[in-house]
């Protein structure tokens, strides 16, 4: 079982990303029933950080508490798919042009971003080789993290990952039904291209066409996985 030995502070934040993983991971399947004091007894914590997390969570819509009953994991929303398709692409363009305006070769932050976006591109080689899908995912969210930490807007970057959550379990489904790593490592590769010759604009039509290639898998994988998803659109 997992133990987490963090400080009380930080304990609610841990939980939460334990349990978000284990839903876009789809480890906990849309419907799936579960219990705060099961969680707890699995982490051996109190219940006090686990409610806390279940809170927040349920607050983003990927849970719904049932009074006397426990906790339903969320069933994926169409519409919300679709809806956060069409605010990721118009707000990540915006934090990829941003990266690609602050580029600067001599600036020796840039140079640790180097370092970093090598090593989670090799990260992700690696796990394509393996064909490791979760550690794959993993390092795909890793990579626009660090865009938008090189972006340097935080509340733009905050605000797009709170929207790219409602794809991330469809997009989790992509990369195990289509196995497209090398593609998408490719695009990785052609984006950092981009940043790094200050080239706002490509970057920006560049990753529209990584996404909506993405997008284009999601109607087959809706149909396929039609349990998964509300009966409404």
């Amino acid at each position: 079982m997992n133990k987490f030995t963090v400080q009380r502070k930080t304990l609610a934040y841990e939980v939460y990303k334990h349990l978000y993983n284990k839903i876009i991971t789809l480890d906990y399947k849309p419907g799936q029933m579960f219990y705060e004091n099961t969680i707890a007894e699995e982490l051996g914590i109190s219940r006090t950080p686990v409610r806390e997390a279940i809170q927040i969570l349920a607050s983003e819509e990927f849970l719904q508490i049932i009074p006397q009953k426990g906790i339903r994991v969320k069933y994926i929303s169409k519409k919300k798919v679709q809806e956060a398709i069409q605010v990721r692409k118009s707000l990540e363009a915006v934090a990829f042009q941003e990266a690609a305006g602050r580029w600067d070769e001599s600036n020796l932050q840039v140079s640790d971003y180097k370092a970093d976006l090598l090593h989670i591109m090799n990260q992700q080689r690696d796990a394509a080789k393996k064909q490791d899908v979760i550690t794959f995912y993993h390092y795909d969210e890793v990579f626009h993290d660090k865009i938008l930490e090189i972006c340097g807007n935080q509340t733009l970057g905050a605000v797009v990952r709170q929207v790219r959550g409602h794809v991330n379990r469809i997009r989790y489904l992509e990369f195990f039904e289509t196995r497209e790593m090398d593609r998408v490592i490719q695009d990785h590769d052609e984006l950092i291209v981009l940043i790094q010759k200050n080239d706002r604009d490509g970057v920006a039509q560049r990753l529209n066409l990584h996404l909506d290639t993405a997008a284009s898998h999601y109607g087959d994988i809706m149909e396929k996985y039609a349990d998964y998803f509300e009966a409404q659109p």
